[in-house]
């Protein structure tokens, strides 16, 4: 008799039972880790290319084009470039003539998740909360001066510290020995569906961020409180 037509015994209403309240199971979620970039910080790089493009009379399209051609944001994030380097680098080579201040102003635009930072201090209080961020010391540096969350979790995995970037599974792991839990006790939100897959490649329950409402549904799937 062919497998798609066996008749069922007695003992498959049993496994489908078992089978269906193990993926019922809450994790036992010791550890939550929080990217930052467009989860607890809207950050949106049009508006800076268009500033520098003002700035310095190239179009968008080409400023757009040499911060991507000579991998700026991978090296500024891997702590390659220091914050000074890379502001040299738009003076001399696109011709900006703007001043630092100026300059940090437009690279450091961000607009406040506020209701992704409530969700933060809400599991803060029954879990470790951690920051893993792919992230450059400019940045972390004013937000670290201008909001509160980097103050209110335990520790922070960047970026631009550890010379790695998500989705390397060594940045996991080193945020996983940071926090002292195994994979299956963690969790990991980020909005890019490669670096909440790099997580889960490695056994840690990956969350795709898409909105707050979206996020409190999928924590509350895992267990978690809010």
């Amino acid at each position: 008799m062919s497998r798609s037509f066996r008749r069922p015994s007695p003992s498959d209403g049993a496994s489908s039972r078992k089978a269906a309240a193990r993926s019922e199971k809450k994790a036992d979620i010791r550890a939550v880790f929080f990217d930052i970039g467009n989860v607890l910080l809207r950050f949106n790089s049009k508006n800076f290319v268009r500033h520098v493009s003002k700035a310095t009379g190239r179009s968008p399209l080409a400023i757009a084009g040499y911060f991507w051609i000579d991998h700026l944001p991978d090296k500024l994030e891997r702590g390659l470039l220091t914050p000074a380097e890379f502001f040299k680098i738009f003076r001399t080579k696109l011709g900006y003539k703007e001043s630092w201040s100026v300059f940090c102003k437009a690279w450091c635009d961000f607009t406040p998740e506020t209701e992704t930072e409530k969700i933060l201090e809400t599991v803060r209080s029954r879990h470790k909360v951690y920051l893993l961020s792919n992230t450059n010391a400019l940045h972390y540096d004013f937000i670290r001066s201008n909001y509160a969350f980097p103050k209110r979790v335990h520790g922070a995995l960047l970026s631009y510290r550890l010379g790695l970037r998500k989705p390397q599974p060594e940045i996991y792991l080193s945020a996983l020995r940071r926090a002292g839990v195994e994979a299956h006790e963690a969790a990991f939100i980020d909005d890019l569906k490669e670096n909440v897959a790099g997580a889960r490649k490695l056994g840690i329950n990956g969350v795709l961020y898409k909105n707050p409402s979206d996020l409190r549904a999928q924590l509350s799937g895992l267990g978690i409180a809010l």
